[in-house]
């Protein structure tokens, strides 16, 4: 990815589309300490992992060991039951063919958080364009020392700061790369163990941060629970459901697919985009301190 195209196009997308959509009543998210994510916790020896000291330090020494020991592969199918104990028993230091995406990484590390009983949450990360087929999925924690949420990325294994040093969450982020500043990657950023170019990166970033999705349900295999409604955080003139039915019409003209099953897939998802209520929410949501 070319980094000037984050220059002369992404940042200047962010920076138009500044304004965020408040149409739905404020839902704050429940963060659930679920007994279940213990085995987790155990089997994994994560209070060792986590170590002592403040919470900052404890949700870095988790994203470093998550992507340690797991690898990234954007081609996993999502096939294994999206919670950590089931994840992590498939991918667990089992190499790049066991390797899984980033919504299952963050999926993984935010259970691994809440088994600490640290807050945390699976973030996605979306592209403006209904025809770019990738996006991005990361965690945000609470840190208690530092009074605010913080973004870790398992998929690379750190954080982002400004240039002061300070841990920024991803609105941070945005603000930032909307007015073209500086933003620093922690030392040991690397994509299964190898370099990454940070200006690579940041153009990826800027790319994939138009809007915001999260669950209201934060907890043990939470991801798919019936009722656990799904949150957006998305600019003022932004129609997610026509995003979502542009990006459907995209992805099956590219399917491959033949006709008769392209229009019975159309319809089954068509009717499911219909249904489904988008619910937008201001991003002061996301950082409000909720005890």
């Amino acid at each position: 990815m070319d980094y000037h195209i984050y220059n002369n196009v992404y940042a200047g997308i962010l920076k138009s589309a500044s304004v965020f959509r408040t149409d739905n009543q404020p839902k704050q998210i429940e963060y659930h300490f679920d007994s279940q994510l213990n085995k987790v916790v155990l089997q994994y020896h994560l209070t060792d992992v986590a170590g002592d000291g403040p919470d900052s330090q404890k949700i870095i020494r988790m994203v470093e060991w998550m992507t340690q020991h797991c690898f990234h592969n954007g081609n996993y199918d999502n096939h294994i039951e999206p919670c950590a104990e089931k994840l992590l028993e498939f991918s667990f230091d089992q190499g790049i063919e066991n390797g899984i995406n980033c919504l299952s990484l963050s999926i993984s590390l935010t259970e691994c958080l809440l088994g600490l009983g640290l807050r945390a949450r699976a973030m996605t990360m979306m592209p403006m364009s209904p025809y770019d087929s990738d996006n991005h999925v990361v965690c945000e924690a609470y840190a208690e020392d530092l009074g605010k949420w913080i973004m870790v990325d398992p998929t690379y294994g750190g954080y982002v700061t400004d240039e002061q040093g300070t841990i920024l969450n991803l609105m941070e982020m945005r603000t930032l790369l909307s007015n073209r500043q500086k933003i620093v990657y922690s030392k040991n950023y690397n994509y299964n163990g190898q370099p990454v170019d940070p200006e690579w990166l940041t153009a990826y970033y800027a790319k994939d941060l138009f809007f915001l999705q999260c669950s209201q349900i934060q907890g043990y295999h939470t991801s798919n629970q019936a009722g656990n409604e799904r949150l957006t955080f998305a600019p003022v003139g932004l129609d997610v459901q026509a995003f979502s039915q542009a990006h459907l019409d995209f992805v099956l003209e590219r399917s491959g697919k033949e006709p008769a099953e392209i229009e019975a897939l159309r319809q089954r998802i068509q009717k499911r985009i219909s249904e489904t209520v988008i619910l937008y929410q201001h991003p002061d949501t996301l950082y409000q301190e909720q005890k």
